[in-house]
């Protein structure tokens, strides 16, 4: 979806801005302090000047802030933040992703203005995201009548692209059907998988069969309890499987926006051009960085075609093509589901299942001799799934940390750092205990809800190498026993201490999942 101007739009923004008044600072920290300021007409300005900067700075706009200002009980606050937050969207829909759940619930709003900001942040993420706004799929059916064009405008947007995303795929092993209620609506969503019914015969504008997403609720946290289960399943493998790969030059790939930079590479979401299997996908398109030496453009060539090797199975990332020119690169499968970081508190059952697959693909990949080297959460990303299933992981970035190693950097942040990341000499040279190590981190942040060690670098590396973190059942009670000696095995500071290989990590995280959760095996 290309952004959207209107005239009227603009001008009514120019006006509201007008009306409530400048702010004091432009500075986004001073915006979002005034956000909580007593002083309505304070809170308002605020809300309008970060509205002001999100359609150019949007990766520095604070979005839960924004959500909070959303409940403010001056409509003029709430007009602000939301249209703050429909600037964010459309330019940076990545960032918007987490508003989806709340600007859902304001697709209805009673002030008109509310409404349609609500509407634009919905389809701005559906962009990239279909599958985040699919709960919203039957607000949305109601809104294409919405006597404002705008409104009528984006909700028929966002429906395309949920549509697009739930064609040709399953749910519970049938065939997603989308019934639509009336010919008006059906001219609007048209799809092989759409038909049309009367709209007597359904209570909603659009219903989807098998259930989806829309019909999956969130279970009701227990008294006391802080962390919530996430509800549903594991998805079927077909339902995770990879994008194909494409014979595609670099020139094949559309960027359409950037994604920032790490030690080793500049990132772009990028749509995919070439003809065949495989076109139009979204892809994480990353390029060596050109201050590179040659030794280590040729370290990352040997790490691409070494990933590509093992993307077969199902919880490593797909590489979708790889190339030398105009710089070493590679395309990667999109994450439309987030990193680790953010399902470290979907629950003890999704999270031990999380696990075992992470660690399983970890182990095929140890099977013919590739190591990791460098496992955190930022490396392992979740691919959404339909219906009421958990989003699946997937590991990336194999063999980047030896790249960087070479190049002298620490291939891991202190947090995520074996001991012999960070002290060689005493603990030993990075091998495949490290990765050992690498996913008892990810086991301790999955199950506890949090990392091991936290504080300033210098702190947490002193920890990393001499102090033992707090047990993961310390952190949550809840936890059964038997969690804390399989994640303290695979962090043990020495190498003979933690478990031989990944497959006998793989065996210790097998027996949880016999004795706690057997289901999910």
């Amino acid at each position: 979806m290309t952004r959207f101007e209107s005239d009227e739009r603009t001008q009514l923004a120019n006006r509201y801005q007008q009306e409530v008044g400048a702010p004091e600072s432009r500075e986004v920290s001073d915006l979002v302090l005034s956000l909580s300021a007593d002083d309505s007409r304070r809170r308002a300005t605020a809300a309008w000047a970060l509205a002001e900067q999100a359609a150019n700075r949007p990766e520095q706009i604070p979005v839960p802030d924004l959500e909070r200002a959303t409940e403010d009980e001056d409509v003029w606050v709430r007009r602000g933040a939301t249209w703050a937050l429909a600037e964010v969207a459309q330019a940076d829909p990545e960032a918007a992703r987490p508003a989806v759940e709340r600007t859902t619930e304001l697709v209805d709003a009673d002030d008109a203005l509310v409404r349609e900001n609500a509407v634009v942040t919905v389809a701005g993420v559906a962009t990239e995201f279909p599958r985040a706004a699919e709960p919203a799929i039957e607000e949305l059916g109601d809104l294409t009548d919405d006597d404002d064009a705008i409104v009528r405008r984006y909700a028929s947007e966002a429906l395309h692209h949920v549509m697009d995303a739930l064609s040709d795929v399953e749910l519970d092993g049938e065939p997603v059907v989308i019934s639509v209620a009336g010919p008006e609506l059906a001219s609007v969503v048209s799809g092989p998988n759409v038909v049309q019914t009367s709209e007597s015969q359904q209570s909603a504008p659009i219903r989807i069969a098998p259930a989806s997403d829309v019909d999956a609720t969130r279970a009701a946290p227990e008294e006391g309890h802080d962390r919530t289960e996430r509800p549903g399943r594991p998805p079927d493998p077909v339902d995770v499987a990879s994008p194909p790969s494409v014979d595609a030059d670099y020139d094949e790939f559309e960027p359409l926006r950037r994604v920032g930079t790490d030690p080793l590479t500049d990132g772009h979401r990028a749509r995919v051009l070439a003809s065949g299997p495989g076109a139009h996908t979204l892809a994480t398109l990353r390029t060596l960085r050109d201050d590179r030496r040659p030794d280590h453009a040729a370290a990352f060539r040997r790490a691409t075609r070494q990933w590509a090797s093992i993307d077969d199975h199902d919880h490593v990332a797909g590489v979708i093509a790889h190339g030398e020119e105009p710089a070493p690169w590679v395309a990667t499968e999109f994450f439309d589901a987030g990193t680790l970081d953010d399902h470290v508190n979907d629950g003890f059952r999704p999270s031990l299942w999380y696990a075992h697959r992470v660690v399983t693909a970890v182990a095929q990949a140890h099977a013919v001799g590739i190591v990791h080297g460098s496992l955190r959460p930022g490396v392992v990303g979740f691919v959404g799934t339909l219906g009421p299933t958990w989003a699946a992981p997937k590991v990336a970035d194999w063999g980047f940390g030896r790249v960087l190693a070479e190049a002298g950097t620490t291939p891991v942040p202190p947090a995520f750092a074996a001991p012999e990341h960070v002290d060689p000499e005493t603990f030993g040279r990075p091998d495949q205990s490290t990765d050992v190590y690498g996913l008892g981190v990810l086991l301790y942040a999955l199950l506890a809800g949090r990392q091991p060690f936290d504080g300033d670098s210098h702190v947490v590396v002193q920890q990393v190498t001499s102090d033992d973190p707090p047990s993961p059942t310390e952190v949550d009670s809840d936890l059964p026993d038997g969690v804390d000696a399989v994640v303290e095995r695979a962090m043990a500071k020495r190498k003979p201490e933690r478990y031989e290989t990944v497959e006998d990590l793989q065996v210790g995280v097998e027996r949880l999942l016999d004795e706690y959760a057997p289901e999910l095996r």
